[in-house]
């Protein structure tokens, strides 16, 4: 299985379209860099006014930023099973010694690794940069990344088990549409809140429960944002429904069912390879 891990990762970061999100990312944080630092030199505002500016900034390039990662997680998921499965390359190694549960445990971990890494080091270098140039840090930083790397780690799950069934394409787009349903669907339910119309918010919550990624974007962004302007942005009517203000951190039993969740799609996958006929 730890051999399996290992090719797992060695084949991820020789994939193009690994080498050119590094290049992407490389590229982004450079922009980010000048960006905030142009912002930084012109804008007036001070005290609460600057912290809710740049906060909002971050935010929305760190939900940029997740996008990027969802469809790479996504991709790079549903082409290392698929492709390993219609070539046949699965077959051979499964003649060996090696249980189906054993092989596609060991390559989810090679790709969880590469996938967690890459979100971990992007999105530290993203904050890090604008912590330099703009003099601007988020309150809780590794809370903040653990969570959209949990985020990626769940939807790269969802097409890795799909891959066991499906081609890799479909797999991918299938997981990728579902992730900007649930994106929309908790928009949805804010807008619910901030209209007094339960049936908008009751959409968002049960968007929550079918596919969690939506959650666990919020819980990141609560911890992206300074705590002065959540203290500010609490009993005022305007900031009811904003998507780039939380007001409160994900409740444990959301996050207890978010990895419940990834677990049992894993579980599925594995039940699924294991009835496969190869």
């Amino acid at each position: 299985m730890l051999e399996v891990c290992r090719l797992a990762i060695v084949e991820s970061l020789r994939r193009r379209l690994t080498l050119a999100l590094f290049a992407a990312t490389i590229l982004l944080v450079g922009l980010t860099g000048w960006a905030f630092s142009a912002i930084n030199r012109v804008s007036t505002l001070v005290g609460a006014g600057r912290l809710g500016q740049f906060s909002v900034l971050l935010v929305f390039l760190m939900l940029l930023f997740t996008g990027m990662l969802a469809l790479t997680a996504t991709f790079t998921a549903a082409a290392s099973v698929a492709g390993e499965l219609e070539s046949g390359v699965a077959a051979a190694i499964l003649a060996r010694p090696l249980g189906r549960p054993a092989y596609l445990f060991g390559k989810w971990l090679g790709l969880a690794a590469v996938v967690g890494g890459f979100a971990l080091f992007a999105g530290g270098g993203e904050m890090l940069v604008v912590s330099r140039v703009a003099a601007y840090a988020p309150p809780e930083p590794v809370l903040a990344l653990c969570l959209i790397t949990a985020q990626a780690l769940l939807l790269m799950t969802l097409s890795f088990s799909l891959a066991t069934r499906l081609s890799a394409v479909t797999s991918a787009i299938i997981a990728t549409v579902a992730f900007f349903v649930e994106w929309m669907l908790g928009t949805v339910s804010l807008m619910g809140v901030a209209l007094k119309y339960p049936t908008l918010a009751t959409v968002g919550e049960v968007g929550k429960i079918l596919l969690p990624t939506n959650a666990l974007w919020q819980g990141a962004e609560y911890y992206l944002e300074p705590r002065a302007l959540i203290a500010l942005a609490h009993g005022l009517e305007a900031f009811v429904g904003d998507p780039f203000i939380v007001l409160a951190p994900q409740p444990p039993a959301t996050l207890a069912w978010a990895a419940l969740w990834t677990a049992v799609v894993l579980a599925l996958g594995i039940w699924s390879l294991r009835r496969r006929i190869i």
